[in-house]
């Protein structure tokens, strides 16, 4: 692969044949046939018909597959060390409908969620391995894994009292209260 190319291509966590053929000039049947040739040399990854990358870190490239969306549950509490369990499903939280809920790129499986645009708040940009990656906040990965069913109140709760200085009580309610039917324990549980 060209240096500039692949330089080029390292602004880019997920690229598409559309941008590969513009960085290359070239028109987009050329773009997938170049593809096709740097995958099978292992210079890109595909991610999923169409998508590459030129990162094998799963999560690094997660928050950038769909748009918009942003790493949350189990795989944002563990980036966050606020559990030590070693998550192997990345929860991916957007606003758009993907017809495939579930990919599997490298060791890791990545799970779309999609949840309405009102809801779809509390997450930042972060730099992570010198690339950014939208993740949610400590307090909305919490509640969008509680809210998805992807953590149970117990585990939700020993996360809460184990970590009581990292996480904000404030923060924490008011995303709670946008989700409707969040059960009664959670909160009494974070007044203890």
């Amino acid at each position: 692969m060209k240096q500039a190319i692949q330089k080029a291509l390292g602004n880019y966590p997920v690229f598409t044949v559309k941008d590969l053929a513009s960085l290359l000039n070239k028109k987009r049947a050329y773009a997938y046939l170049q593809a096709y040739r740097w995958k099978k040399e292992k210079l890109i990854y595909e991610i999923e018909k169409g998508k590459y990358t030129l990162n094998e870190d799963p999560f690094l490239i997660s928050s950038w597959i769909v748009w918009p969306s942003y790493i949350s549950g189990w795989a944002a509490l563990h980036y966050y060390h606020l559990t030590e369990q070693l998550p192997f499903t990345i929860q991916v939280v957007t606003s758009r409908r993907r017809k495939k809920k579930i990919l599997n790129y490298g060791n890791a499986k990545l799970e779309f969620t999609t949840i309405k645009s009102s809801f779809f708040l509390g997450f930042r940009r972060i730099l992570y391995q010198q690339q950014e990656i939208f993740i949610a906040e400590k307090e909305k990965a919490l509640i969008d894994a509680l809210a998805t069913r992807k953590m149970s109140l117990a585990e939700s709760i020993e996360i809460i009292k184990n970590n009581k200085r990292k996480i904000n009580r404030r923060k924490l309610f008011a995303y709670a209260a946008l989700v409707q039917g969040l059960p009664p324990k959670l909160k009494r549980a974070l007044y203890d």
